[in-house]
């Protein structure tokens, strides 16, 4: 039987469904596999491609080890990645040629090899989870899974560990710690042949590395800028290689945030790296991961469908630990703690009190990129900061959807709204796409053509000069997150 486990170890809290274990504190550090000579041969090649970079640098011969040992491989993996999202040899190839050629320096070769190759060990280490690990337990293979799942301890402790140490050691964290107990117990649900809890618990293993590279993304924000101008040329190398092994993910919370990262990291220029916009933006990332899995959560739930909402659960729980440092203490802790009593409704297939301790959780995300509104009250908050509306959101008595002002709405997710008395609609322009929606009409019109695929489940309404639309339509018009409990409503990426 699953127990719910809430890790707290230097104020980091994880929330995941494993058991505790006195080894998370152990001063043991090896973990008992078998270990596979192709990974340890690989694993000592990073060690020997790192200890090239001397006094007497010989750049030359760099690449041609680099070519020699990793490159057919890391294009192996490069294939796996979306066609049009950044590759691991091209950004690896570019500044070793450039280095050799002298337009970029050594240190940024050396951080282009070290960090490149660490992004390549950890998508090998995705890579061998998604498919030979779960492609093994779905055929109850569970000799297999435990042999290549070695292969994933293998990589995380000779080669990713050491980034995560040095994250904790910045932070004050015991992430080290947290993947130590995570991969044990991962263990034990191979040895026990329990596919479910496995599939769960990996989720802890997956955003524990994202958050280290996320917050050695934020380190290098934060140090750049006071570093001699000698040394920053390396330094936004650096970043920009930490950031990439994550960039994707990231993407999908906010594509506009995680581009502004990676084309900072990507310019080059030191003078561009501004610590708290990049903080801001790998937190809005991060709280519309949030958002998406917890709905995500909420539908396979109702679908009945158990093992998938745990999941979905646990990732948007992962995403609120990858915002850990951007909290106070006091803030982190209580966020915390609704988001336990959430994974905890989730298993207990309690689908309104998960929604209700959710809820309570995201109240913490939306005062830092989201909109909080009330039934009946007029005054909002965008981003934890007051304002007030002209008319305040009600709930229609005859169809008992609740109604939004659409310039309320519009405020919230910076949009440019307008009304055409003489055609009764309403505009919405946002991120240069409008839309048109007409008085007393459940019609969509976007950039000039007919929805003919959603509807407004109300029509548009005018209420004492203002218009309003109904609350469904913001996430289905806008892709935004809309949580609401007891008459509170909180909007999200």
């Amino acid at each position: 039987m699953r127990k719910l486990l809430s890790l707290v170890l230097s104020l980091t809290l994880v929330f995941s469904s494993v058991l505790m274990l006195a080894s998370v504190v152990s001063a043991e550090s090896k973990f008992k596999i078998t270990e596979d000579a192709d990974i340890a041969a690989k694993i000592k090649a990073f060690t020997d491609i790192k200890s090239l970079f001397t006094d007497k640098t010989d750049l030359n011969a760099v690449k041609q080890f680099y070519v020699n040992q990793f490159q057919t491989d890391v294009k192996r993996i490069d294939a796996t990645i979306k066609p049009d999202d950044p590759k691991i040899d091209e950004n690896v190839s570019f500044v070793l040629d450039n280095a050799i050629k002298g337009t970029l320096n050594v240190a940024q070769a050396k951080q282009a090899v070290d960090k490149g190759l660490q992004w390549y060990f950890y998508f090998s280490l995705r890579d061998l989870i998604s498919n030979k690990v779960r492609p093994a337990l779905a055929k109850e293979d569970f000799n297999t899974a435990t042999t290549e799942f070695y292969k994933v301890v293998q990589i995380y402790e000779g080669v990713i560990q050491s980034t995560v140490t040095k994250r904790d050691g910045t932070y004050g964290l015991d992430m080290t710690g947290i993947l130590k107990g995570t991969i044990e117990q991962l263990l034990t649900d191979l040895e026990e042949k329990n596919v479910n809890d496995f599939n769960v618990h990996r989720q802890v293993l997956d955003k524990t590395i994202i958050k280290t590279y996320a917050l050695a993304t934020f380190t290098y924000a934060t140090n750049i800028p006071a570093k001699p101008a000698a040394d920053q040329p390396a330094a936004v190398t650096e970043g920009y290689f930490l950031y990439l092994p994550v960039y994707t993910y990231l993407r999908g919370g906010s594509v506009e945030d995680a581009n502004y990262v990676l084309n900072v990291f990507a310019s080059g220029d030191a003078s561009k790296v501004d610590k708290d916009k990049i903080q801001a933006a790998l937190q809005r990332t991060m709280i519309g991961k949030v958002s998406e899995y917890v709905t995500n959560a909420y539908t396979k739930l109702a679908d009945g469908d158990l093992q998938g909402a745990r999941g979905y659960a646990m990732e948007g729980n992962m995403f609120l630990s990858t915002q850990e440092v951007f909290f106070t203490k006091e803030e982190y802790a209580a966020a915390a703690a609704h988001a336990q009593q959430f994974a905890e409704a989730i298993d207990m297939s309690d689908l309104a009190k998960a929604k209700t301790a959710s809820f309570k959780m995201l109240k913490y995300l939306a005062a830092k990129d989201g909109t909080q509104i009330s039934v009946n009250v007029k005054t909002y908050k965008v981003d934890g900061q007051s304002r007030t509306a002209a008319s305040a959101p009600f709930i229609n008595k005859k169809t008992s959807r609740t109604l939004v002002p659409v310039r309320l709405i519009a405020d919230a997710i910076n949009a440019e709204v307008s009304y055409d008395n003489s055609t009764k609609t309403v505009s919405i322009v946002k991120d240069g796409k409008k839309t048109e929606l007409k008085l007393g009409s459940d019609q969509i019109i976007q950039d000039g053509k007919l929805n003919e695929t959603l509807k407004l489940d109300q029509p548009v309404v005018v209420d004492k000069g203002s218009s309003f639309i109904p609350l469904r339509a913001v996430a289905e018009l806008f892709g935004k997150g809309v949580f609401y409990d007891k008459g509170e409503i909180i909007i999200l990426r």
